[in-house]
């Protein structure tokens, strides 16, 4: 802060204040209030000598990490100026863009900067604020403590690539801050990121107080680093997302040509989940969808990011969305050619089952109101790389002839940090140990998503969903789920209660109240005198149509039991009817099919999309007609083959009997949809995956296995669905 805004700012300060916040420096003040260095003080003359104190008193005061933020350049070339003394050109090129080229600007600014340090350094001790440092540490050792401090809850691997460090040299350094009570860790269990648990390091109070320590100041610290109490909370609460928007993070890293360090940042509230901060002014924007957060949610929250100042978008963003129904509806939504051709969007379980180099992005703006086929092109890889081209861009259109080194990101790191907003001291180690993100297993955590998604299932249901466990197995998992309040069971059917759908809620950034009023299965009196119904309206609308939810979770929990159990059979994103919607376009008229269940499922490599439809009533030929009336206007918008990457989805109706299914077809007549029947009882002798189903008049009535279905159709290979 210069001098002359000190001066200006009309304090009450006396000449003992500014002694003492000085450190007794025997400055003389102008009119002006530019500072005039007395004889025995160097005069300032040299200009390379201004820029060497300048440097020296930024990095003293304000910690390297802030000073290699602030002049634009790499932790190794300011540490060749620190411990060498290189000057180089960066530095003297970046202190005369942001400070000025006058040695008298110079000498201020250096001024200023000790001046309001020792301030604020006065005034926290003299408020007790600061305690003492701890052991003696390394230097090593404290940039990984203020490393971890920047980036809690990481991985030794995660938190090694954003800062470019041996893993092997981080992880010793990590555990003698463990010994040393500075840091500790967590064991997080989380299935997308793979079978085997993952120990997550944070720093404890001890450890915050040491690095803060080395900055100015504990609240200043808080303030401005995620190790507050209110940041702890939000952290723990969301720690399945933040492990993948960490594992993101570090694949952006891998994936970064220039190979400088990278800064994770994350965001408390708006569209965006995290910010990752690239070298030489890029920046890339993550917005995670999960599985519980609603489409109607993830359209506002990208209709938000259009309504964001130039100052607070990223270069590139980066949507992130919990099944292929939902990267679809992002690329659809996000059609601007300008407003959204730096957005690209991805399905989370594509981009975890590979490295930076997978296949798994699709640019979006392809134009308003077009016809655009829904596959991935581009690799995390092709996306980084792009980023620097799009910021020289937007650099040329702006005509900024900043060079690269010294550009600044938009949006600012810093200003995430609300200097406003409550940072009190946390208590890590309790806060992380006692989050249901760190005390639910891998199994447990499947189990409340699959409850969110076929919720009213009876245990042998839950069974067949879980991939065919035994009864033993799904018992021990709803004990445990029971006992911490988060799963209801009554009549031998099984949903979430209020705590596990909160816990799901917070995880995915959804609203807490939204998700009550949608499926809390509490219930309440409806009127004076009424029976008590359940209280979520999502929920009570399925109860009341029990008979076909039980009918959609039996042949679910059949599906994933026997493709759990054969080796020529895969099964990826079996979704239920609230996360199935699908809407198209035809002849200028906008539309929308509810299919009961839809799903991805492999023979032997070969992918295939269904919709799965049960179908109790539509027996009479004007019901018959009523029913498939939207399939052919589907089939006929061209819509199918590019929702599902060129693949025509097959329909498969489901009846409760054989002559409900036979005088289903003799309603329908000929047709060349491609629709499939079979019914309860045939599938219960033979299974889903058997010879249960049949094609319609005039077609041959012989039963086939559900992967002989397609034969007749061209098939287009489709993009690969490597899961984890």
């Amino acid at each position: 802060m210069p001098c002359e805004a000190l001066c200006s700012t009309n304090f009450p300060w006396t000449m003992e204040c500014w002694a003492t916040a000085t450190g007794g420096m025997n400055m003389t003040i102008t009119g002006t209030g530019t500072p005039i260095p007395v004889e025995d003080q160097p005069a300032g003359d040299d200009l390379d000598w201004a820029i060497r104190d300048y440097i020296h008193t930024y990095a003293f005061w304000r910690g390297r990490r802030k000073a290699m933020e602030r002049f634009g350049v790499s932790r190794h070339t300011l540490w060749r100026f620190l411990d060498l003394g290189h000057m180089g050109r960066a530095l003297p090129r970046a202190v005369l863009d942001t400070v000025g080229d006058s040695i008298e600007v110079i000498d201020a600014a250096t001024w200023a900067i000790g001046a309001m340090e020792r301030m604020n350094a006065s005034f926290e001790r003299s408020a007790g604020n600061r305690r003492p440092a701890g052991p003696a540490l390394r230097r090593g050792q404290e940039d990984a403590l203020l490393q971890l401090c920047a980036a809690p809850l990481t991985t030794v691997s995660e938190l090694a690539r954003f800062n470019r460090e041996p893993p092997t040299t981080l992880r010793g350094r990590l555990e003698r801050m463990t010994e040393l009570g500075l840091a500790d860790s967590v064991s997080h269990r989380l299935g997308a990121l793979g079978p085997k648990p993952q120990r997550r390091y944070f720093p404890t109070e001890k450890g915050i107080h040491a690095a803060a320590a080395l900055e100015p100041g504990i609240n200043r610290f808080l303030a401005e680093q995620p190790v507050s109490r209110q940041w702890f909370r939000l952290l723990t609460e969301r720690l399945d997302a933040v492990a993948v928007l960490y594992h993101v993070a570090a694949l952006i890293a891998d994936a970064d040509p220039e190979g400088d360090p990278v800064r994770v940042d994350h965001h408390r509230q708006g569209p965006y989940d995290l910010l990752v901060t690239l070298s030489q002014g890029r920046s890339i924007g993550i917005l995670r969808q999960g599985a519980t957060l609603p489409s109607a949610h993830l359209r506002y929250r990208l209709r938000t990011i259009e309504n964001l100042p130039v100052s607070q978008r990223p270069a590139v963003t980066l949507v992130i969305t919990g099944s292929g129904q939902a990267t679809r509806r992002a690329v659809r939504t996000l059609g601007h050619p300008v407003e959204h051709e730096t957005i690209f969007a991805a399905t989370e379980g594509e981009q975890l089952a590979g490295d930076h180099r997978a296949v798994a992005w699709q640019q979006c703006g392809h134009g308003m109101g077009m016809e655009v086929r829904v596959e991935p092109s581009l690799s995390l890889e092709h996306v980084v790389a792009s980023t620097g081209w799009l910021v020289d861009r937007d650099a040329r259109n702006r005509r900024d002839r900043t060079p690269p080194a010294s550009r600044k990101p938009n949006p600012d790191p810093y200003s995430l940090y609300s200097s406003r907003r409550r940072a009190d001291m946390p208590d890590p180690p309790e806060q992380v140990r006692d989050s249901l993100a760190a005390l639910l297993t891998r199994a447990e955590k499947e189990t409340l998503d699959l409850l969110a998604a076929w919720p009213l299932c009876t245990t042998d249901q839950l069974a067949g969903l879980m991939g065919g466990v035994t009864h033993r197995r799904v018992n021990q998992v709803l004990r445990s789920l029971g006992s911490r309040s988060l799963v209801n069971s009554e009549n031998q059917r099984h949903v979430l209660a209020d705590d596990g759908l909160r816990y799901l809620a917070r995880r995915d950034r959804a609203a807490v109240r939204v998700a009550l009023g949608r499926w809390s299965a509490r219930r309440r009196q409806r009127g004076k005198g009424g029976a008590p119904v359940i209280s979520g309206t999502s929920l009570r609308s399925l109860d009341l149509q029990l008979d076909h939810q039980d009918a959609i979770n039996t042949l679910a929990a059949a599906l994933s039991a026997e493709a759990a159990h054969s080796v020529d059979h895969h099964l990826m994103e079996l979704l239920p009817t609230s996360r199935s919607s699908i809407g198209y376009r035809h002849q200028g008229a906008d539309y929308v099919i509810h299919p009961d269940a839809t799903f991805w499922l492999s023979y032997k490599g070969d992918w295939r999309p269904y919709f799965l439809e049960f179908e109790r009533r539509a027996v009479t030929p004007r019901k018959v007609r009523a029913r498939l009336k939207n399939y052919p206007r589907y089939f006929a918008s061209g819509w199918a083959a590019l929702d599902h990457a060129g693949q025509l989805p097959l329909v498969l109706f489901v009846f409760e009997t054989h002559d409900a299914e036979e005088s289903f077809l003799c309603a329908a007549g000929a047709h060349r949809l491609p629709i499939c029947t079979s019914n309860l009882e045939m599938i219960a002798d033979l299974g889903v995956l058997g010879e249960a189903w049949r094609w319609p008049p005039p077609n041959v009535s012989d039963r086939l296995p559900l992967h002989r279905l397609g034969d007749g159709y061209k098939n287009v290979p489709s993009r690969s669905r490597r899961f984890r």
